[in-house]
């Protein structure tokens, strides 16, 4: 994930989790693992977006007169303007895709294990490793898309960036709830 991430937006992520777990009650491994899950969701959620709908796809092919880029095809030729208008139509979320895994359930104890988003074609396209069960001395989540447009994707708009920064956003938003009732807490305490 640290691919194309600015060091600024992974510093402060970092910060924002320490406080985090700091102020919350369970284990580090599965509230790392609980907000790597979510990591993962504002990623899918970001490469969603900018997602080109099949109308938008087959507008911009009619405003070049269908003068587009097309790919190779098995047999060494182009393909025709039809067949890769179709592939692109089929291939929308693709992006989003790779960093979506069914499979991965959040776990109350935390887990030693790894998902894998696999395409139509059953090739591994995104990874979740996870060694976040209770007693593990240092525990993390790497989450990775195996994907060249995903990085190209996030060079040109920063989107692993933005995810990382609604995270960031939201554990605030929690620590200073959690320092708020604290403070209610000692105020009350002292005058009554």
């Amino acid at each position: 994930m640290a691919d194309g991430v600015s060091s600024k937006s992974l510093r402060n992520f970092d910060r924002a989790l320490k406080e985090y777990l700091r102020y919350n009650k369970r284990e580090t491994g599965p509230l790392i693992e609980n907000r790597a899950k979510r990591v993962q969701w504002e990623l899918y959620r970001q490469f969603k977006a900018i997602a080109p709908t099949r109308d938008k796809i087959e507008q911009e092919a009619a405003s070049r007169g269908y003068a587009i880029r097309r790919r190779m095809g098995p047999d060494g030729k182009r393909l025709s303007v039809k067949k890769e208008l179709a592939l692109r139509k089929r291939s929308i979320r693709y992006l989003s895709v790779s960093y979506l895994f069914r499979a991965w359930r959040a776990n109350r104890d935390g887990q030693n294990t790894q998902f894998s988003a696999k395409s139509r074609r059953n090739k591994q396209i995104g990874e979740a490793l996870i060694r976040t069960a209770k007693g593990k001395r240092r525990p993390f989540v790497r989450l990775t898309s195996f994907l060249e447009g995903v990085v190209a994707q996030n060079r040109k708009r920063n989107l692993v960036d933005k995810a990382l920064r609604a995270q960031t956003a939201d554990m605030k938003t929690y620590v200073r709830r959690k320092q708020q009732q604290a403070m209610k807490r000692s105020i009350t305490r002292i005058f009554t």
